[in-house]
C-alpha cells in the first residue's frame, strides 16, 4: 500500500522526500495474456496459410515465408505469455536504483541513468531510460534483442517500458520515476560537492540527423512510374482494359518471364519490369508505399543512397521472382525496390540508439513488410497473383545493402559515406532502362507486324492482307496462310472470302492433305469426313483445329472449345494451329 506525501519542487521535478524505499509494479497480466492469444493466432494463421491449395503450375512457395512469420509470432506470443504466468513485476523502482525485465536481473543503479523520458501516440506509451555507454555495455540484453549482433543492439540503446502493460496509472509510474531520478541527482551534487563528473567517453554523442524538406527524389520516382504507366496504356500490343494493361504487353515492354531472359539473354527486363505494373490499383499501392518509404528514409540517408537502395532491391526482387516463380509467369511491379526500402528503413533505425525516432522507424516498416512478404493473400480483387518471392528478394537484397550503409555512417556525419559509389549504382540502372527502349520498340514492332496478332486483336483486313503477303515468302505453308486469310477475311466480313479460298484450292493438289480441309469450309465435306481424311498425327490435329474454327464461325462455341483444347494438347507447339488454338481459347475467356 502506498501513501501520498508533501511535494516539493527540485530542478522543475516534483521530488518526495519521503518515497518508500521499493515500488514494484506488476503486469497487467490480463492485458498481456491477451495479447499473447493474438499473437498465438497470428502464429496459427500464418502457420495455416502454408497448407492451402496453390494454384496449379505454381510451386507452393508460402511455407518459406508463413512459417518465417509463424515462427516469429510464436516467438513473440511465448515471451508475452511467459511475462502473463511470472510472478516477477515488470518494473521496480527503488532508491538503489531501476530493474527493467529487458536487460537483466540486477537493478541498475541511477547513477548509470542519464535521463527518463517519455513517447506517448495514439496506441502508444513507453517510458525510454536511457542509461550511461558505459553502463549499457555491461548490460546483459534479454529477450530477442539479446540474439542481435552489437552494432544493431547501439552502444547506448535505452531500457524501453511499455506503460501500457503494466498495472499502475501510466502517468503516475513517469511521474514517481522522475522523483527517484531527481532525488538522487540532489543526493550526487551533495555528495560530489556541487561539482558536475565529466562523462569518461564521448560514445554519448547523439547520432546527426535532418527531416527537414520534401522527399524529392521520392516524389520525382512516383512521376516516373504513373509516366510509364500511361505508356503501358497507350502503347500496348493489345488494347487495354479500363486501366488494366494485358499481360502480352506487360511482357513486350519489359516484364521477366524466364525464358526470355535465359534463352534470349533480354537481362535487361530485371530493371525494366520494376518499372511497370499491372493495374491502376497496383500503382497507386505501390505509389503509396513508396511515399511512406520516402517519408520514413530519404532525408535519412539522402537521396542518393535512397535511389541506389531502390535500384538494388528492384533488381533483387526480380532476380527472385525470376529464380523462384514458374516459368510462365510474367513479372511486373516496383514492389520490391519498396520493399527493400523498407528493410533498410529497419536497419536504418538501429544507427539512432536512443529516442523516439528508430521506433517510428520501426513501426512504420512493419506495417508494409509483415504483409508484404506474408503470403496471407494469393490475388488480388482483379485477379493479379502477389508477387511474394519479389517482395521477399528485394528484401533481402535491401537489408544487406543497408546494413553496409549502416558501417559506412559515422554518428556525427548528416548521411552515410560513399554516396558517389551509391550515385553510380542508380546511374548504372538507370543507364540500363533507358537502353532497353531500343529493344522493346523492335519487340513492339515485330509483335505487331504478326499477322497471327493482328487477327485475334480483331484486325481481320491487315491480317488477311499480311497472310497473303506471307505466301510468296514461305510457299512450303502456302496452304495453311491462305486458310487463315480465309478465316481473317469470314471473320472480316469480306464478300471475296470464299471465292479466294476457291481459287486458292484450285491450285492445290486434291490427293494430299490440307485440301480436305479445303472442302470443309466450302461445304464439300462434313466435320467428321475430315477427320477421317487425316493420315497422321500431324494432320489430325489440324484437322481437329480446323473443327472447331469451323464450329466457331457458326457461332457454335461449345462445340468448338473442346476442339481447341484438343488440337492445343495434341499439335506441337511449333504448328499454326497450336498457336491458334491457344489465341481462340484466350480470345473465348475474355467473353
Amino acid at each position: 500500500m502506498m501513501h501520498d506525501h508533501d511535494l516539493i519542487s527540485l530542478d522543475g521535478f516534483a521530488v518526495d522526500p519521503q518515497l518508500p524505499r521499493t515500488m514494484e509494479i506488476a503486469y497487467d497480466k490480463g492485458r498481456v495474456f491477451w495479447l499473447s492469444l493474438i499473437a498465438f493466432g497470428m502464429a496459427a494463421a500464418s502457420a495455416e496459410v502454408s497448407f492451402l491449395p496453390d494454384r496449379p503450375g505454381r510451386p507452393h512457395l508460402s511455407a518459406i515465408f508463413c512459417w518465417s512469420g509463424a515462427a516469429l509470432f510464436g516467438a513473440c506470443a511465448v515471451l508475452l505469455l511467459a511475462r502473463a504466468i511470472r510472478r516477477k513485476p515488470g518494473l521496480v523502482l527503488s532508491k538503489d536504483g531501476i530493474y527493467v525485465e529487458s536487460h537483466s536481473d540486477e537493478t541498475i543503479p541511477w547513477r548509470s541513468v542519464r535521463n527518463i523520458r517519455r513517447y506517448q501516440r495514439k496506441r502508444t506509451d513507453q517510458l525510454y531510460i536511457d542509461l550511461d555507454p558505459v553502463a549499457a555495455r555491461a548490460l546483459t540484453r534479454r529477450g530477442l534483442v539479446r540474439w542481435l549482433p552489437k552494432f544493431l543492439q547501439g552502444r547506448a540503446t535505452p531500457a524501453v517500458i511499455s506503460l501500457k502493460l503494466l498495472r499502475a496509472d501510466p502517468d503516475w509510474i513517469y511521474d514517481r520515476s522522475a522523483e527517484f531520478l531527481a532525488k538522487d541527482r540532489e543526493q550526487q551534487a551533495l555528495t560530489d560537492g556541487g561539482l558536475a563528473v565529466a562523462s569518461e567517453t564521448d560514445d554519448s554523442e547523439e547520432p546527426v540527423f535532418n527531416l527537414k524538406g520534401p522527399p524529392v527524389f521520392t516524389y520525382a520516382l512516383i512521376a516516373i512510374l504513373v509516366a510509364i504507366y500511361i505508356v503501358e496504356l497507350k502503347f500496348g500490343v493489345i488494347p487495354a482494359k479500363g486501366d488494366t494493361p494485358d499481360t502480352q504487353t506487360l511482357l513486350v515492354l519489359g516484364g521477366t518471364l524466364r525464358q526470355r531472359i535465359l534463352h534470349y539473354g533480354e537481362w535487361w527486363r530485371l530493371v525494366t519490369a520494376a518499372l511497370l505494373h499491372g493495374s491502376l490499383i497496383h500503382l497507386a499501392f505501390n505509389c503509396f508505399a513508396l511515399w511512406r518509404a520516402g517519408i520514413l528514409l530519404e532525408r535519412l540517408i539522402g537521396w542518393r543512397w535512397f535511389a541506389a537502395l531502390f535500384c538494388v532491391s528492384a533488381v533483387g526482387g526480380s532476380a527472385a521472382s525470376l529464380l523462384i516463380n514458374p516459368d510462365n509467369i510474367v513479372g511486373v511491379g516496383a514492389s520490391g525496390g519498396i520493399i527493400g526500402l523498407f528493410a533498410a528503413v529497419m536497419v536504418a533505425s538501429y544507427h539512432f540508439p536512443s529516442g523516439p525516432l528508430p521506433e517510428i522507424l520501426r513501426m512504420g516498416a512493419i506495417q508494409i513488410l509483415v504483409p508484404s512478404i506474408l503470403p496471407l493473400v494469393g490475388q488480388t480483387a482483379g485477379g493479379m497473383n502477389i508477387d511474394y518471392a519479389a517482395h521477399l528478394g528485394g528484401a533481402v537484397a535491401g537489408g544487406i545493402v543497408s546494413l553496409c550503409l549502416l558501417k559506412a555512417w559515422p554518428r556525427t556525419q548528416l548521411h552515410p559515406r560513399f554516396s558517389v559509389a551509391a550515385l553510380i549504382a542508380s546511374i548504372g540502372f538507370a543507364i540500363i532502362a533507358a537502353g532497353s527502349i531500343w529493344p522493346i520498340s523492335q519487340l513492339r514492332a515485330g509483335y505487331l507486324a504478326d499477322p497471327f496478332i493482328q487477327y485475334f486483336q480483331g484486325q481481320y483486313q491487315r491480317a488477311a492482307d499480311d497472310f497473303e503477303a506471307r505466301v510468296a515468302l514461305n510457299p512450303d505453308a502456302a496452304p495453311y496462310y491462305h486458310l487463315w486469310r480465309f478465316l481473317a477475311q469470314t471473320r472480316g466480313n469480306d464478300s471475296q472470302a470464299a471465292s479466294n479460298l476457291r481459287i486458292a484450292a484450285g491450285k492445290l493438289d486434291q490427293s494430299k492433305w490440307p485440301y480436305p480441309v479445303y472442302q470443309l469450309f466450302l461445304g464439300e465435306l462434313t466435320p467428321s469426313e475430315v477427320t477421317a481424311k487425316a493420315t497422321n498425327n500431324d494432320s489430325l490435329c489440324e484437322a481437329i483445329f480446323y473443327v472447331g474454327e469451323w464450329h466457331l464461325l457458326r457461332g457454335q462455341t461449345a462445340e468448338a472449345i473442346p476442339k481447341f483444347n484438343a488440337a492445343l494438347f495434341s499439335c506441337p507447339k511449333t504448328f499454326m494451329e497450336y498457336e491458334g488454338a491457344q489465341g481462340e481459347l484466350v480470345q473465348l475467356s475474355r467473353h
